[in-house]
C-alpha cells in the first residue's frame, strides 16, 4: 500500500470512527435506551457473520476483483450441511467440511473463469450465485432441512460473556485477516494487484494466482457464514441470505475500498457495516418506519462514493484551478 493510499485509508478510518460516535450521541440524546449495552450487543450479534463476509469482499476488492456470488454460496453451504446432518446422519465435523468444501469449490471456479478464461467477473459471480441459488432452492423444494444435533447447533447458539460465538468467530477472522492485509508480502501483492495489475504482472506477481486465492477465501467465508447461521437458526434456509453481498460491498466501500482496486481496509468495512447495521437498529428508537432502511442505507452509500470521486480529483488537483491561475499570474 503507498504511502497517499494509507493516509486516505487512515482518513477515512477516522471520518468513519467520527461519524459513528456523532450517530451514537445524537440518537442516544434522542432516546437513552438505544445506547444500553443491551442494545449494542443486538447490533454486534446480528452483524457478526456479515462481518465474517466482509473481510473476503474487502480483500477482493483491494485486488480489483468482487464477487456477487455470496448469498448463493452462503445458501447452498447451509442447506448441503443440513441434508447431510438430517438425512444421511453424517457426524457434525464432516458435514460442516462438506458446507465449507462447497464455498472453496465455487470459489475455485469463479476465480478459474475469471482469472483464466478471462470471463466477465460481474456476469461469472452473477451466474455462480444464480446457480448456486437454483441448487439450494432444487435440493430443499421449499422443505427446509431442521432438527439438527446439539453437536452442530452449538456451532451458533453457544454465547460467551453475553454475546453470540459467532462474533469471536469474526473478532478472530478480522484481527488475522488485518494482519496478512497489513503487514505481510502477501497483503502488498493483493494491493499491487488491485492499482495496476499488469505491472504488479511484469514485477513477477503471480496475478492470477492471488486472484484464484483470494476467489477462494471468500467462498469459503461465504460458506462458513451460511453453515453458521443454519446452526444458529436450527434451520437451513435457501434464501436466508438474500442481499447479503450488496450488503457487504456497501460496508467495504463505505469504509474506504475502492471499486476500482489497490485501496480497502478491513477495519473500515467493519466500521461501515457498524454504521449501516445502527442504521436499521435506531430506526425502531426514532420512530422510523424499517422499511426505510434500505433507502437510508443506500443514500449513505452514495454519499461515500461520491466523496471518494471528490477526494481522488482533490488529490489530482483537477478541482483547484484557482491554483493555476494564481500560478499564472505570479
Amino acid at each position: 500500500m503507498t504511502a497517499r493510499v494509507k493516509g486516505i485509508v487512515l482518513s477515512r478510518v477516522g471520518g468513519l470512527v467520527l461519524l459513528n460516535a456523532v450517530f451514537i450521541a445524537l440518537v442516544g440524546s434522542y432516546n437513552s435506551d438505544f445506547v444500553r449495552v443491551a442494545n449494542f450487543r443486538v447490533i454486534v450479534d446480528n452483524m457478526a457473520l456479515d462481518a465474517v463476509v466482509m473481510v473476503g469482499t474487502v480483500l477482493l476488492l483491494a485486488a480489483g476483483r468482487f464477487d456477487l456470488s455470496i448469498d448463493g454460496v452462503a445458501a447452498l453451504a447451509g442447506i448441503i450441511t443440513g441434508k447431510l446432518l438430517v438425512e444421511t446422519g453424517t457426524p457434525t465435523a464432516l458435514a460442516v467440511a462438506a458446507g465449507l468444501a462447497v464455498g472453496l469449490l465455487i470459489g475455485l471456479v469463479n476465480g478459474v473463469l475469471i482469472e483464466r478464461a478471462g470471463l466477465n467477473p460481474l456476469m461469472t459471480t452473477l451466474a455462480t450465485w444464480w446457480a448456486s441459488t437454483g441448487i439450494a432452492l432444487g435440493l430443499t423444494q421449499g422443505y427446509s432441512p431442521f432438527g439438527f444435533p446439539d453437536s452442530f447447533t452449538r456451532l451458533g447458539q453457544e454465547t460467551f460473556f453475553g454475546s453470540m460465538i459467532a462474533v469471536y468467530y469474526a473478532i478472530a477472522i478480522i484481527v488475522v485477516a488485518a494482519g496478512v492485509l497489513v503487514f505481510t508480502r502477501f497483503g502488498y501483492h493483493v494491493f499491487a494487484t488491485g492499482g495496476d495489475r499488469e505491472a504488479a504482472r511484469l514485477n513477477g506477481i503471480r496475478v492470477d494466482r492471488i486472484g484464484i486465492l483470494l476467489y477462494m477465501f471468500a467462498g469459503l467465508l461465504s460458506a462458513a457464514a451460511g453453515v453458521i447461521f443454519a446452526a444458529r437458526l436450527s434451520t437451513a434456509s435457501p434464501v436466508a441470505f438474500d442481499g447479503l453481498a450488496l450488503d457487504v460491498i456497501a460496508a467495504a466501500v463505505i469504509g474506504g475500498a475502492s471499486l476500482n482496486g489497490g485501496r480497502g481496509s478491513i477495519i473500515g468495512g467493519l466500521l461501515g457495516l457498524l454504521l449501516l447495521n445502527m442504521l436499521g437498529n435506531a430506526a425502531i428508537y426514532v420512530g422510523i418506519s424499517p422499511y426505510w432502511q434500505k433507502a437510508i442505507s443506500g443514500f449513505v452509500l452514495l454519499v461515500a462514493v461520491s466523496g471518494d470521486v471528490i477526494a481522488e480529483r482533490v488529490q489530482r488537483s483537477e478541482w483547484r484551478p484557482w491554483r493555476r491561475r494564481v500560478a499564472e499570474g505570479a
